[in-house]
């Protein structure tokens, strides 16, 4: 995520000056993201259950909505390699693809940055 900051930073140039970090962390937030930032196990469950048509087993807008970007790029997958398994399919996109976005709130996202800039670990 660091990284992602940096490079929306570089690309403002002189604006990132005037602009505010909230709007900065919002760019960062809607930026692609290299991965998604979640387990096979997890992922396995909660796209199972939208694809047989019941919601995921969380309460976070935010996480459902990553549930079901993940469960369109999988069905994407299926489509293009009909002989794929779900697992072997779950599998390569949470390893080759990158996810849509960052899924977090922007509040978190903007603490986990000000850990980092404060030489935290997260």
């Amino acid at each position: 995520m660091y990284e992602a900051y940096n490079k929306v930073l570089k690309s403002l140039g002189m604006a990132a000056l005037d602009t505010p970090r909230e709007k900065v962390v919002h760019r960062v937030v809607y930026s692609v993201a290299p991965r998604f930032y979640i387990s096979y196990e997890e992922a396995r469950r909660n796209v199972k259950r939208i694809m047989s048509g019941r919601p995921p087993r969380c309460m976070s807008a935010v996480r459902t909505e990553m549930y079901n970007d993940l469960a369109n790029l999988l069905a994407g997958y299926l489509r293009r390699r009909p002989r794929a398994s779900f697992n072997e399919a779950l599998g390569a996109v949470l390893a080759e693809k990158p996810a849509p976005r960052f899924y977090l709130s922007e509040r978190s996202a903007l603490l986990i940055i000000y850990r980092m800039q404060r030489g935290g670990a997260s």
